[in-house]
Formats: structure tokens, C-alpha cells, sequence
């Protein structure tokens, strides 16, 4: 069991969307002395549109691609659920695999992914991700009748202080990338698997986002979010 709480978990669907989300701000977090550990829940090999790359193959290579950009933001820890991508379902066991991982790491601040974005056509593993994590932490992490295996493990209850959604439509926090923004741009960038069939430009316009993010700041660059401060009771 861990025995150092960490200052923020970050949980994605797929390798390459903390990176995409949160990069700039994880970095910016980690360069002040905060621990960030990254999960991610998918092994992302559904993720490309050519039929000729093997599933198992572009698994191998997003894990690896994973690694290289954890550590580039600073990352010390990256959690591979390995569940098939396009196949996370909200259960009752996803959930609690995820509870887990929250009481044991302990974290202030959990991020993922909004999942009511875009609103139709969202993709079901952010679905099942994003609501499975809102769920844990709360109310999950403060009711132990519902993880009573856990307690018996040494578990104990958790308060997360705040949830960040990224990729959502409506945004109610900034947070200031002027310092890591190139960091976050090469964290994607080990994305290559996905990175390359994304459109010429794709660095410039992701500049233009967080410019556009820190509109009316007193700084330059910026990821958005949307921050829920967690109920500290049942």
C-alpha cells in the first residue's frame, strides 16, 4: 500500500488525454514539489483508423508513448488499468477499481475527464471514465459500509478537496501554463500515434487554446476546467 499521499491523480480513458488535458498544469504542479501520479484506464488500442495496425501492436506502442510523456511533464508513477479501449462500461467493479487507487494514493486534487462532453457524441469510455470517478469521490470514498473488504485491507476513508474537468463546455477555472506550455506540448507530441494524422498546425492551434483559455488573465497561456469543490460529508 502507498504510504505517501500524493498532491493530485489524474485519470484518463486513454494513454495521450491527461497529456492533451492537463499537462501544462501537472507540470506546473510537480515544478512547485507536488507528487502527480497518472492513471489511465484504457490501453488505447482501438485508437487509430488504419485496419492494418494490430491492436496488440498499437497497445505496446501508446503504453510506451504513455511513459515517455509522463516523463517528460515529471511523472514519476503511471497506472495502466489496461482495460480494452472502447470497452470501459460504468460497473460496479471499474468504480471500485478506481476507489482504490484514490484511497490508496490519497490525492487532494482528482482530474479527469468531463462526460457529458461533447454532449452527443462523446466517446463511451470518457463517459464511463468521468462518471465513475465523480462517483468515487463522492460519495464513495466517504461511505466505508460500501468498501468494507477494503477497510479490512487497511483502506480508510479519503476527502477529496476538489474535482478539475477537462475538456468540458463550460469552464469556471484557469490555471496558468505560461511557464510548462512547452513542456505540454512535447508530452503530446510522444503521442505520435495520434499526433500524426491530426492535421498540419495541430501545435499551433493547441497554442492558440490555451492563449484563448487565458483571455482577460493577467497571464499568457492557460488550460480551462471545470473545478467542483467535493462535499467533505456524506
Amino acid at each position: 500500500m502507498n504510504n505517501k499521499a500524493v498532491y493530485a491523480m489524474a485519470i484518463a480513458p486513454h494513454p495521450f488525454d491527461n497529456d492533451w488535458g492537463l499537462a501544462g498544469t501537472a507540470a506546473r504542479w510537480i515544478s512547485e514539489g507536488n507528487d502527480v501520479v497518472y492513471v489511465i484506464c484504457t490501453n488505447g488500442d482501438k485508437g487509430t483508423m488504419d485496419p492494418d495496425w494490430k491492436p496488440e501492436e498499437l497497445a505496446k506502442v501508446r503504453e510506451q508513448e504513455q511513459l515517455a510523456a509522463a516523463k517528460i511533464v515529471g511523472v514519476k508513477e503511471v497506472i495502466f488499468l489496461r482495460h480494452p479501449d472502447l470497452g470501459l462500461e460504468y460497473t460496479n467493479e471499474f468504480r471500485k477499481e478506481i476507489l482504490r487507487l484514490v484511497l490508496e494514493y490519497r490525492p487532494e486534487i482528482v482530474a479527469t475527464c468531463d462526460p457529458y462532453y461533447p454532449r452527443y457524441l462523446s466517446n463511451p469510455d470518457h463517459r464511463a471514465t468521468g462518471r465513475a470517478v465523480l462517483d468515487t469521490v463522492w460519495p464513495y470514498t466517504l461511505a466505508p459500509n460500501t468498501y468494507r473488504d477494503l477497510l479490512d485491507q487497511g483502506f480508510q476513508p479519503h476527502k477529496v478537496k476538489e474535482v478539475l474537468l477537462w475538456s468540458t463546455e463550460q469552464h469556471n477555472y484557469r490555471s496558468d501554463i505560461s511557464g510548462t506550455f512547452d513542456i505540454k506540448l512535447a508530452a503530446v507530441n510522444c503521442h505520435q500515434s495520434q499526433v500524426s494524422v491530426i492535421p498540419a498546425g495541430w501545435a499551433e492551434r493547441l497554442r492558440e487554446r490555451t492563449r484563448a483559455a487565458a483571455k482577460e488573465e493577467e497571464y499568457e497561456l492557460a488550460e480551462a476546467f471545470y473545478r467542483i469543490e467535493v462535499l467533505q460529508r456524506l
